[in-house]
């Protein structure tokens, strides 16, 4: 039973942290897709895990980033050739930029971060209460100790302070 209560409580911090910070990125995506803006960048290979690393020049900056997703491309097969893409970038809540449009990416997000987030908060409130009220019981079916408690008391003796007050 302990096993399975700490898997539950494991799976249901797993869900926490991965529909939180999904659900925090689908919140700065809708953010930046207030204040987005596009402009043409170029692939200019493919970096760490597979992503597409691209770069573009906003305000005269020109910025190297990093993207999973490539939809943005105005010419066919453009994400796979190194060719030109259109990229979404936007300065509200931080400096970000990506290959679709924010607005995308953030139903994206949401759609992974809100269900992670209903499965993992009521597994794990529920295995927390599983475990206390395994405890209570544990406790309660051990019963009173023969010897006196812990305070080294006999058992009848309620080690309370009685003052009488003064006639």
């Amino acid at each position: 039973m302990a096993r399975a209560l700490a898997f539950c409580i494991v799976l249901g911090i797993v869900g926490i942290s991965v529909g939180g910070y999904q659900c925090l990125k689908g919140h700065n995506y809708s953010v930046a897709a207030q204040h987005e803006t596009t402009t043409m960048g170029r692939i200019v290979g493919v970096g760490r895990k597979g992503t597409l690393r691209y770069e573009f020049s906003a305000n005269g900056v020109t910025v190297d980033d990093y993207s999973d997703v490539c939809v943005s491309q105005p010419a066919p097969d453009a994400c796979a050739t190194s060719g030109p893409v259109l990229v979404y970038y936007s300065y509200q809540p931080y400096p970000n930029s990506l290959l679709e449009d924010f607005a995308a990416a953030s139903a994206r997000a949401y759609r992974i971060g809100k269900p992670a987030l209903a499965i993992g908060l009521p597994v794990t409130v529920l295995s927390w209460a599983a475990i206390i009220v395994l405890r209570r019981r544990n406790k309660g079916e051990e019963g009173p100790d023969p010897e006196g408690d812990e305070n080294g008391e006999e058992e009848g003796e309620s080690g309370a302070i009685h003052i009488v007050p003064s006639e």
